[in-house]
């Protein structure tokens, strides 16, 4: 009966008509048992958990690439406009490889290309089925099953694996990987230390999800996809890993320190001295906000000789210790709310030309 009177209602909605709509018995929750239905708070802690690594790696490689495209221009800033980030002959792009590609890294993939403005063909997937990958390669997503070509061809490797096939991927890429890799890691149950055992390496990226039953009780939609849940700045916001507000999931604002670091890393690497790097990290991570800024010696000591490159800094050692920088993110708020504008401004220019396109039709 409640579905024959609700599809004889008059509507002026002229869009197609979800006759599920409603309909307890046609819900998901109508099969669960009793002691079912109290474990559902699961489902909607494992969607806020594969959104937020979604929305923090999106933003990662949305700024590590933007300040590949920045660095030849540091120092002429009327030359930092959208006519030279589209400049194909003066692109260098970041180079992104997803080992692994389950529904996270699958979804991961989709996140870069959509939000984080990354060329489809600036990102590399090794799986053990790339032929299941099709509506990736279409795309122009290189596909395929060899974990060496993956590290050595990529600047940043994204780590989407079960914990239990670690030390077998380890082993076989160990002695491949470059020192200019870094390695994020979502196998949330292997410590960052052990990470660094494994592969040699301590260009380590491991984010630290924490949640506990109060959180549970916290609002949040899972019944909506990954794309729609990024699209959405209310959700985006809560994932930013320097939010203070509480959330489905906590992430550790670590997170945001080694990121910092990471581009640090990765700068030094470019050949740019520390001033430029500095000069860099508040371009693209801070919007360049005058308010409050992040100081040489909240990273080393001042030298006299300007076109002293950074030392390499031990991302291990950066995640066990209290660093100035974190201090100087907690203790400021401008230099707090730039980065959390930065963040959220990420996900916003996407929202901004889909609007564009949508009334232009374009």
């Amino acid at each position: 009966m409640a579905l024959a009177t609700r599809l004889q209602q008059p509507s002026e909605d002229k869009s197609p008509t979800d006759i599920t709509l409603n309909l307890s018995s046609l819900q998901f929750e109508s099969a669960l048992d009793d002691d079912e239905k109290e474990l559902q708070y699961l489902r909607k802690r494992a969607h806020a958990l594969t959104v937020t690594s979604c929305a923090q790696a999106t933003y990662f490689v949305s700024v590590l690439h933007e300040a590949r495209q920045l660095k030849n221009c540091l120092k002429s800033p009327q030359k930092r406009s959208t006519r030279i980030l589209q400049d194909q002959s003066s692109r260098d792009p970041l180079k992104i490889g997803i080992l692994g590609c389950g529904r996270l890294g699958s979804q991961l993939a989709h996140s870069f290309i959509t939000y984080g403005n990354i060329n489809p063909k600036d990102i590399k997937i090794s799986t053990r089925r790339p032929e299941t990958l099709e509506y990736l390669s279409t795309k122009g997503v290189d596909c395929f099953h060899d974990n060496i070509k993956l590290v050595t061809t990529s600047h940043i490797v994204f780590l989407c694996v079960l914990p239990s096939q670690v030390p077998t991927i380890a082993d076989e890429v160990k002695a491949d990987i470059p020192q200019t890799l870094f390695l994020y890691s979502f196998a949330s149950s292997i410590s960052a230390r052990k990470l660094r055992q494994l592969f040699g390496t301590t260009s380590i990226i491991r984010p630290d999800y924490t949640w506990d039953q109060t959180n549970d009780n916290e609002g949040w939609d899972f019944s909506i996809n990954v794309n729609s849940a990024l699209e959405n700045k209310t959700i985006v916001s809560t994932t930013c890993p320097l939010r203070r507000q509480k959330s489905v999931i906590t992430t550790n604002p670590k997170l945001a320190e080694l990121m910092i670091f990471v581009l640090v890393n990765m700068c030094t690497h470019l050949k740019l001295n520390k001033y430029d790097v500095i000069e860099m990290l508040h371009i693209v991570m801070f919007n360049n906000t005058p308010e409050c800024r992040l100081e040489l010696n909240d990273f080393i000591r001042k030298s006299a000789d300007k076109d002293e490159l950074f030392p390499p800094f031990d991302l291990l050692k950066v995640l066990e210790s209290n660093t100035a920088v974190l201090k100087r993110l907690n203790q400021y708020e401008g230099l707090y709310n730039a980065f959390v504008n930065k963040y959220n401004h990420v996900f916003e220019d996407y929202l901004k030309q889909k609007l564009y396109n949508e009334m232009y039709g374009t």
